[in-house]
């Protein structure tokens, strides 16, 4: 009998081990990720997502993350509809919402830059104002992306014809600030990686700040495939509680972020990215809520439709799947 009673005992102990292991993310095989980001290479104000694999943020909660860089947003976009990628953690806001009123099947769930930390620049022989780049040339990633539709917005709201502009299609931020120094544009929107290089370029300067001109814009979305949400809603929560950790470690933590920014953005100076991330208040840069109002999003879609890119805009809370930023902000409270 006390054979019995210590066999059934060490069964027990065995049964409660195993069932431990099985609720132990570390003891759990991680969930394979494949994510997209349009910047290629990044820039300052993307690095959320490498902040979170470096910082083991993702790990944490239990996903094998891997960043696919594909430059541009119109074949980011054509790769996420493809499923060769399972979400876009970086891709242009007006891309996208012009995706889905013309019937792409993809909502955001995350919001990681909800304004546009960019500016306008300009050579100085060809522009001082924004009035004076009538005539001139533009240079943009592609007719239609969002360094494309930036630049119009910001010259209508500030009384220019964005249609008396020549958009010329060159490439990655770091191709148009190039092509700006070469010459062989007049202007193009820049990041603040490039804003903060200025004074080595005095041919060229700053004609507007774009959150201050146009507050309401945001930069960047986080999507993925209604399908593939539907199917792994646990997968998009996870994300979406890794990169606002990752969001907020950024904000609060320059030291820390400047260490990890080093190490992804090699060719530039640690000076001159320290530079960069003090152009602008992170609060605002990095979505630390993760959240974008109804009011900017209605905003941008206005002026889409204003300007032909779009006849119906998706309502905002069927483009915006916000359940997963209501819960991690229920766990970790706005910041």
């Amino acid at each position: 009998m006390p054979n019995k009673i210590y066999s059934r005992t060490g069964v027990t102990w065995l049964f409660l081990f195993a069932s431990l292991l099985a609720a132990d993310p570390a003891g759990a095989q991680a969930v394979k990720v494949k994510l997209g980001s349009s910047l290629s290479p990044p820039a300052l104000h993307v690095l959320a997502p490498y902040v979170a694999l470096e910082r083991g943020l993702f790990k944490k909660q239990g996903l094998d993350v891997e960043i696919v860089e594909i430059a541009g947003d119109p074949n980011h976009t054509k790769a996420l509809l493809a499923g060769e990628l399972d979400a876009a953690i970086i891709i242009g806001g007006t891309a996208v919402m012009v995706s889905a009123s013309k019937g792409a099947k993809i909502r955001a769930w995350l919001v990681p830059n909800p304004i546009s930390p960019f500016h306008i620049v300009a050579r100085r022989e060809s522009a001082t104002t924004l009035q004076g780049l009538v005539g001139k040339s533009v240079g943009v990633s592609g007719i239609g992306g969002y360094s494309y539709h930036v630049p119009r917005i910001v010259l209508e709201r500030s009384g220019v014809d964005p249609d008396k502009v020549q958009y010329v299609s060159v490439g990655s931020p770091a191709d148009r600030f190039r092509s700006v120094v070469a010459g062989k544009v007049d202007a193009t929107m820049a990041t603040l990686d490039e804003v903060a290089k200025l004074a080595q370029y005095p041919q060229i300067i700053s004609l507007a700040e774009v959150p201050k001109v146009v507050p309401e814009l945001p930069n960047n979305f986080s999507m993925a495939r209604e399908e593939y949400i539907a199917k792994n809603p646990e997968t998009i929560y996870k994300l979406t509680r890794a990169l606002t950790e990752a969001s907020r470690f950024i904000a609060a933590n320059k030291a820390g972020f400047m260490a990890i920014a080093v190490k992804v953005i090699k060719d530039e100076s640690p000076e001159i990215l320290s530079k960069a991330y003090d152009l602008a208040d992170p609060r605002l840069v990095f979505g630390v809520n993760g959240d974008i109002s109804e009011a900017a999003y209605n905003y941008t879609a206005n002026f889409l439709q204003k300007v032909g890119f779009m006849t119906a805009p998706v309502p905002y809370d069927k483009f915006f799947e916000r359940r997963f930023v209501n819960r991690v902000l229920q766990e970790l409270g706005r910041m």
